[in-house]
């Protein structure tokens, strides 16, 4: 996320400490012609405030319909998410739906801040709709390089589409000099730029969970976009036409990297697939639960949907994860044959042989998860809440594995 700590925006410091006076006041006089001169370009801002509204349109509504202010991964996936193995499956439009959802009100509200103080300066150098095409592709960009440094993991938020704006901005701010008062105004921001650039990518690493990767993404595709359209917006406002380059270049990243996120997925992407599914029947199952004790269910109504949905979807994980197996044992035995065809264990390297390893022991995860949901599936038949209980111990042993398998704790 970017933060607002450092302030760019239309008003100067209101009172700068002595010892920074003379540096600072050319710099944050220059603000007020500058915005009085992209005012004059564009009265009315368009797309900034529209994009905040939806931002936060679609934060309210997820609010309203799951009941939290603070959403966890499986309801983040279902909004579209930026989720690698979802992607590598096809789902390739999460590449631009994941910047229009935030996790929390604190990660929506600094994006929708900076959004508001900001988005301004890039939508009146470039024109409503460049700016809005500008914002979209910095996004695609941020993500598709986000998927190739967590090709299994999860990422939402509107700030590499922030950077990217950034990035645009950068780039004119370099290119401008001796071009015009507005060109002058505009390089004497370079050095802001460049600040807000290196403050929020230190905090990205300082920060857990944020997703830097896409930050660097956002930046350089803004910086080419800036190079292809905000470069020319000195002399007026740029036309459609110019972004038909960086769409193209633009699309042919984002294939690229879905194509790469569908050569990496392996059983760490398996796991995630279907550690979603596990949280989806562990939660269908709170409320069916539920349902029973309010008279609106019997238990072996219950049990026959569980049959009919849990089980099978556990065993089509068993089925894959035994062709895991094989497929992890096969490069094993391949890298450990000697010239006359022996098999030498000793000679296995040491990341085939963790990942025969870890085949392995979700093979015994998946099996013990299918058992504890049969003995469930035995207790609401005979109505043993002893052996209910054990089937809850025995599923919530499995996905405590599962969890330590994929977070590695």
């Amino acid at each position: 996320m970017l933060s607002t700590t450092t302030r760019f925006g239309p008003d100067p410091p209101a009172a700068p400490q002595a010892r920074d006076h003379q540096r600072t006041a050319p710099r944050a006089a220059a603000y007020t012609p500058l915005q009085r001169t992209l005012r004059a370009r564009q009265p009315r801002l368009i797309v900034t405030p529209a994009i905040l509204a939806v931002i936060i349109g679609i934060f309210g509504v997820m609010v309203a319909v799951s009941g939290r202010f603070a959403f966890p991964s499986p309801l983040l996936v279902r909004w579209g998410a930026q989720f690698g193995p979802a992607i590598a499956d096809g789902e390739w439009w999460r590449l631009a739906s994941a910047m229009w959802l935030h996790a929390h009100p604190l990660h929506l509200g600094l994006n929708a801040l900076f959004l508001w103080r900001f988005g301004g300066y890039v939508e009146r150098l470039l024109g409503p709709v460049v700016f809005l095409i500008v914002y979209v592709l910095a996004g695609i960009v941020a993500s598709a390089v986000s998927l190739q440094f967590q090709a299994n993991g999860l990422s939402v938020g509107a700030s590499g589409a922030l950077f990217g704006l950034v990035g645009v901005l950068l780039m004119v701010a370099m290119t401008s000099r001796g071009r015009g008062s507005l060109g002058e105004m505009l390089a004497e921001l370079r050095p802001n730029l460049v600040s807000i650039v290196v403050t929020n990518l230190i905090l990205g690493w300082l920060v857990p969970g944020v997703d830097n990767a896409a930050h660097i993404g956002g930046l350089a595709g803004g910086l080419v976009l800036g190079w292809f359209v905000g470069r020319h917006s000195l002399d007026a406002t740029p036309p459609p036409r110019r972004t038909l380059i960086p769409i193209v270049l633009t699309a042919g990243i984002a294939a690229a990297a879905i194509a790469g996120a569908g050569w990496r997925q392996d059983i760490t992407g398996e796991m995630a697939r279907v550690g979603m599914q596990m949280d989806d029947a562990e939660t269908a199952f709170e409320t069916a639960r539920a349902d029973i004790e309010a008279g609106r269910r019997t238990p072996a109504d219950v049990a026959a949907e569980a049959e009919r949905t849990v089980l099978p979807f556990i065993h089509g994980a068993q089925v894959r994860a035994d062709g895991l197996v094989r497929a992890a044992t096969a490069r094993a035995s391949a890298a450990a044959r000697d010239r006359d065809g022996h098999v030498e264990n000793s000679r296995v390297p040491p990341a085939l042989s963790a990942g025969l390893s870890q085949a392995n022991r979700w093979v015994m995860c998946l099996a013990q998860y299918d058992y504890a949901w049969r003995v469930r599936v035995t207790g609401l038949r005979t109505g043993d809440a002893a052996t209910l209980d054990d089937g809850d111990a025995r599923a919530e042993a499995a996905i405590r594995s599962a969890v330590t398998m994929l977070t590695g704790s």
